[in-house]
């Protein structure tokens, strides 16, 4: 009898901490969680750089977020879960990530979020909100598991986290000029 017990408590102990592991250390971090659910993989941080690209004679320019290499380092399955610890558990988790589908190019991977014609007058098809709706469960407090609705076609993509006073949109405004990165951080994967 003694010896079920004590079983029992170790098969308690390795449930709650196998489902701690798939959390990321620390905040505003991503991680992968594994098929089986038991592990996760952190989602290395992307370098992000804000491009503004003449576009012909009379086009004007174009917006984008630039991400270094054609390809993110971590490959993933168009169903894969995410782990998400917010910077901020005070707020929404929704308003603290978000999801973007990533043009790959020679050497980056490019997301054009706005623009400006010749005269100076907005691009306004660029200026639309191409993020990826997310689902959000809670795991734990301060933890949620990440995914989207439906399956992620084949292609490049990237999480924008924003910072303590900046946000994770990247929506270029109405007058067709995109954000800045500055204040976000990117964590890039492939769908293969």
């Amino acid at each position: 009898m003694k010896y079920i017990a004590i079983v029992a408590l170790v098969a308690l102990f390795s449930t709650t901490a196998s489902a701690q592991d798939v959390c990321p250390e620390f905040a505003n971090m991503i991680s992968v969680i594994s098929a089986d659910g038991k592990s996760s993989k952190d989602l290395s941080i992307e370098r992000a750089v804000a491009k503004q690209k003449k576009k012909g004679i009379y086009r004007g320019y174009d917006n984008s977020v630039r991400l270094e290499g054609p390809s993110a380092k971590v490959a993933t399955k168009s169903r894969q879960k995410f782990a998400f610890r917010p910077i901020n558990p005070q707020v929404h988790p929704a308003q603290q990530i978000r999801l973007y589908p990533f043009n790959p190019k020679k050497g980056f991977r490019e997301l054009v979020v706005g623009g400006v014609n010749t005269f100076g007058g907005s691009k306004n098809r660029k200026s639309g909100d191409d993020s990826i709706p997310l689902e959000l469960n809670k795991i734990k407090d301060g933890c949620y598991e990440v995914t989207s609705p439906a399956p992620l076609p084949v292609g490049e993509y990237a999480f924008s986290l924003g910072g303590q006073g900046s946000s994770a949109d990247v929506k270029g405004t109405a007058a067709g000029y995109g954000s800045t990165t500055q204040g976000q951080t990117w964590f890039g994967f492939s769908i293969k």
